[in-house]
């Protein structure tokens, strides 16, 4: 008898196919189409709330502004979330500005949702038309409310500045918006945008000038900071690098100590002008705001306060305080004393000849000569070189300027908070 292996019978087998065979697909079919309309009904009717549900509107928020007519409510769903809606939409009808509101609380952090209301509604409906005729952009208008109030606006509107105007001196740390007139003033005569925002925002950098606001520097650190009257360090500031550099030190020298940088740049120029056959010995280097404190008021007990004034730096405004600055000297004066020649003086040495020719290679420039007086506050110290760093101290040597100059035309300007 022969089997037939390949089949297999199924007493269930022909009555499951039966079972499958009487699915009714037509029927599925109209259930899955009336869920599609359904569903579709759904979203026509919602779709509105939907795409405020996306963006990240809450439900309350979403029938705050479902309640808007639907211009307003197309207008916000062409912007991304406008995260105080709330505050808009009851603070404002005018709608198309909620984004421009928004925005403006963005890089106003301090500015109540009310007072943003009022100035950006000023700005649109009385300004922007006319800027729009000096040709501003959208963006370039955004950049000039980082710093303009509205009355700042209304004068560029008045005197039709344009942007291509106005933008360089944008550009300059210590801008303000309310001396835009003295800056094209300035810049007439100096044709530099850095000199003509610094020397009117703070005209103390020239000592000529009377120093009306006085500020404390917060970049203690940085090597091209500018030290005098007006801008100040802090009493407890003193560097955290200070060193003693390897070479010659007076013999009543107290503070020999240099930042590290300052001092490995001195020991370079002490060595080369070594090997020229000068020999040059730190005759005072860093100085506490105590130690100044205690010289300042020597000297205005020996002096007449306009002398004193001339001959030493307030406390806070000396730049030995920052560990940059050294007064030197030379063996041939140090040998000149013991020799009870008392009128020996450092600016008359060939040493200090070659300190002026060549100190700005080692990143120093001769800091208060008598002839810009008018401009550091402080009269002739041939003695006094201070550390700037090889590319400032090239640059300053080139053009014959003063810490002051530079800073003025390269808009180098230390990090300041105005003291109370």
């Amino acid at each position: 008898m022969r089997f037939n292996r390949g089949k297999r019978y199924s007493y269930y087998s022909s009555y499951s196919n039966t079972r499958r065979s009487r699915i009714r697909w037509d029927r599925i079919g109209i259930i899955i189409g009336t869920i599609i309309v359904i569903v579709g009904v759904l979203v026509w009717f919602n779709f509105d709330r939907i795409q405020l549900l996306m963006k990240g509107y809450s439900f309350n928020q979403q029938n705050q502004i479902l309640s808007l007519d639907n211009e307003a409510v197309d207008e916000i769903l062409t912007h991304d979330k406008l995260e105080h809606i709330s505050d808009w939409v009851k603070g404002s009808e005018k709608y198309t500005y909620y984004d421009e509101y928004e925005r403006y609380i963005t890089v106003h952090k301090n500015t109540k949702k009310n007072d943003a209301i009022t100035i950006i509604d000023d700005i649109y409906d009385n300004y922007v038309p006319k800027l729009t005729t000096l040709n501003y952009t959208d963006d370039q208008l955004w950049k000039i409310l980082n710093y303009a109030s509205v009355k700042d606006i209304a004068h560029i509107v008045e005197k039709q500045y344009t942007y291509a105007q106005i933008e360089p001196f944008m550009k300059v740390k210590g801008f303000v918006f309310s001396d835009i007139d003295d800056y094209m003033k300035v810049y007439n005569e100096k044709k530099n945008y850095n000199y003509a925002v610094l020397i009117t925002t703070y005209p103390f950098i020239v000592s000529s000038n009377d120093v009306d606001k006085s500020y404390t520097i917060q970049n203690v650190d940085d090597i091209n900071i500018l030290v005098k009257k007006g801008f100040y360090l802090p009493s407890s500031y003193e560097p955290k690098d200070l060193v003693k550099p390897n070479m010659p030190v007076a013999p009543d020298c107290e503070n020999p100590s240099l930042r590290k940088e300052v001092a490995s740049a001195l020991e370079e120029m002490y060595k080369d002008a070594k090997k020229e056959g000068y020999n040059l010995v730190i005759n005072s280097a860093y100085r506490s705001y105590k130690t100044q404190k205690k010289t300042y008021d020597d000297y205005f007990k020996k002096y007449d306060p306009v002398t004193a004034a001339s001959l030493v730096a307030e406390p806070g405004s000396s730049e030995h305080q920052t560990g940059l600055s050294v007064d030197l000297t030379c063996q041939s004066v140090i040998d000149d004393k013991l020799n009870g020649i008392e009128n020996s003086r450092f600016g008359y040495k060939p040493d200090y000849k070659w300190c002026v020719a060549n100190s700005y290679k080692y990143g120093f420039i001769l800091r208060f000569e008598e002839e810009k007086v008018d401009i550091t506050g402080i009269g002739n110290e041939p003695w006094h070189f201070r550390y700037v760093g090889k590319e400032a101290a090239k640059e300053i040597f080139n053009n014959g300027w003063t810490l002051e100059e530079y800073c003025l035309y390269q808009g180098v300007i230390p990090t300041i908070k105005e003291k109370q």
